[in-house]
């Protein structure tokens, strides 16, 4: 008996190859945004420590140095926060872009698969014909065999 053969196997193994590699852009991208998000809550926090540092408590002189220092160090880390911020941005329209990249790559396969079962559904419908008409025939001898026995006896 034959196998079925689909003759687009290399371009649907391909296009299968490109849905993996998609997959993994994905994961990765989705991963970076995960990080980033995280890494601005944490920021988000320092910053809320430091600036409950900065208010003097009850009884605390206001101390220059302390003030100027600890200005600094906010304002460095709403730098970074704006900094992460950014790339989050970037990280979020990268994912964006990646998922509509897997989304075509998996309707591209998708396609092929349905087509290559189409063709598997028809081959073996075809298979089964001709199987059914192989076994009539074998039947028919058989009868004009038995039948022609009859008759010469």
């Amino acid at each position: 008996m034959s196998q079925f053969s689909f003759r687009l196997e290399k371009v649907w193994k391909h296009r299968k190859g490109v849905v993996d590699k998609n997959s993994l852009e994905v994961a990765k991208a989705d991963r970076r945004v995960a990080l980033l998000a995280r890494n601005i809550v944490e920021l988000e926090g320092n910053i809320t420590r430091q600036n409950r540092n900065l208010a003097p408590s009850d009884g605390q002189q206001l101390q220059a140095g302390r003030l100027i220092a600890g200005a600094a160090w906010l304002d460095h880390l709403q730098t970074l926060r704006n900094d992460l911020e950014d790339q989050l941005d970037t990280a979020t329209r990268d994912l964006s872009r990646f998922r509509s990249r897997l989304t075509e790559s998996w309707r591209d396969l998708e396609v092929l698969s349905r087509l290559k079962d189409r063709q598997e559904t028809t081959w073996r419908t075809d298979r089964e014909r001709r199987e059914r008409r192989e076994a009539d025939e074998i039947g028919q001898i058989c009868r004009g065999r038995h039948g022609q026995a009859k008759v010469s006896r």
